[in-house]
């Protein structure tokens, strides 16, 4: 497992007290002590933007091993700078990922179980502490898990084996609903929504300089006042996104589903063999296609996002109908047909995946990819976004989602 040096400082408060405390209770043994911890970023620039994460190598003495052992961790935290903290504060992230970890993922596992499916979905978490927001994960490397390179996006079996879990949160979710309804209610404040609004402002900067640069695209500048005239409502086109449908079925999505939000185990031959979905803190109570259109515009491999997505659809869908027979669903499942009126309805995270977010997932030069530098409006930061843009990649990506989009009626 690569080491990656600490581009923030470590907090006062996480010392080998504070594992060893959560790891007596967690073992049962009141006489584990903590030696020794070593920290390590657990990914580079570029990887992650809405938290801190570390890895912690400790040395540990126990009952069961008085002779010391190395162990591995993962400490998810809160940023220690005010500003950044405030920004995600805002949207509830970090409460409600303590809770999903803590309570919703074991109640998804619990009602798989119900029907005879072990399938784990989501790494165990050891530790929660609201206190400070922060959680401690399994090593999931020690396993055999990592990430697929978030610049050479995911192959069709990646994708497959995505539809088919992501098709267990959402189905087993629903059902959670319908025996307990309301109980999602509180899972309402998406990347976007109408109460807080921290992100809209940088991706209108985002966008503006995406405009700019779109001007100088030979065949492509008649796209440029459309998305100037989407500026004017941009957060609130976003938002409906993120709504409930009022017509078709609704879930709990994982809400940030993309390839480095997905952890996969190999064969010898490196294909995959086994996924798990991490990052949960943008889950909210909406539409199963958001998932499926933010995923499919900034994970796939390009030739599969302009060839195979109506194959993942199916894909998923007959997953997800299998799962809700077995589990005794008694609303309405979507047919495959509705699925795709869905599509349309939420078309417009196309653009927000493909042309909003995508730019920053594929970033290949990634020294100065961080949240200071998202934020900022320096002449510094705005040449970075402007550089996103130049990407051939993303240019290849975005030339195809354009008229794409705008055939469909999603521009206007």
């Amino acid at each position: 497992m690569p080491e990656h040096e600490l581009t923030e400082a470590i907090p006062t408060w996480l010392t080998a007290k504070y594992f060893e405390d959560f790891l007596k209770k967690y073992e049962k043994d009141e006489n584990l002590k903590v030696i020794s911890t070593k920290f390590t970023d657990v990914t580079g620039k570029g990887e992650h933007y809405a938290s801190v994460m570390w890895r912690a190598a400790l040395e540990v003495k126990s009952s069961k091993s008085p002779v010391p052992q190395k162990r591995s961790y993962v400490v998810k935290s809160v940023y220690e700078d005010p500003e950044k903290n405030s920004m995600f504060a805002m949207y509830g992230i970090y409460k409600r990922e303590i809770e999903m970890y803590e309570k919703i993922s074991v109640e998804i596992a619990k009602v798989l179980k119900s029907i005879g499916d072990n399938t784990q979905l989501f790494p165990e978490a050891l530790h929660h502490d609201y206190e400070r927001e922060v959680l401690v994960f399994e090593d999931l490397s020690l396993r055999g898990f990592r990430n697929v390179d978030r610049r050479l996006r995911l192959d069709l079996h990646q994708a497959k084996m995505v539809m088919e879990k992501l098709a267990k949160m959402h189905a087993a979710t629903a059902k959670m609903e319908e025996k307990n309804p309301g109980m999602f209610a509180h899972y309402n404040q998406s990347i976007f929504n109408r109460s807080a609004t921290a992100f809209v402002e940088f991706f209108l900067m985002h966008l503006e300089i995406f405009i700019e640069e779109l001007a100088t695209w030979e065949d492509y500048k008649q796209y440029a006042p459309k998305l100037r005239n989407l500026l004017k409502d941009f957060n609130e086109r976003a938002s409906q996104v993120f709504d409930p449908s009022k017509d078709f079925m609704n879930v709990l999505i994982h809400g940030d589903l993309w390839t480095n939000n997905i952890m996969f185990t190999f064969d010898e031959k490196n294909r995959a063999t086994d996924l798990l979905f991490v990052d949960l803190q943008f889950s909210s109570w909406t539409s199963p296609v958001v998932d499926i259109l933010y995923f499919a515009h900034n994970s796939l491999k390009e030739d599969l996002r302009q060839e195979n997505i109506p194959e993942l659809i199916q894909y998923y869908h007959t997953h997800l109908c299998t799962l809700l027979k077995k589990l005794d669903y008694k609303k309405k499942v979507p047919t495959l047909r509705e699925m795709h009126v869905m599509l349309l309805e939420k078309g417009f995270m196309a653009f927000l995946a493909g042309v909003v977010m995508q730019p920053i997932m594929l970033v290949e030069d990634s020294t100065n990819a961080d949240m200071d530098t998202l934020i900022s409006e320096s002449d510094a930061a705005k040449q970075f976004k402007r550089n996103l843009y130049r990407n051939p990649k993303t240019k290849t990506a975005v030339k195809y989602l354009l008229p794409f989009l705008d055939q469909r009626g999603l521009l206007d």
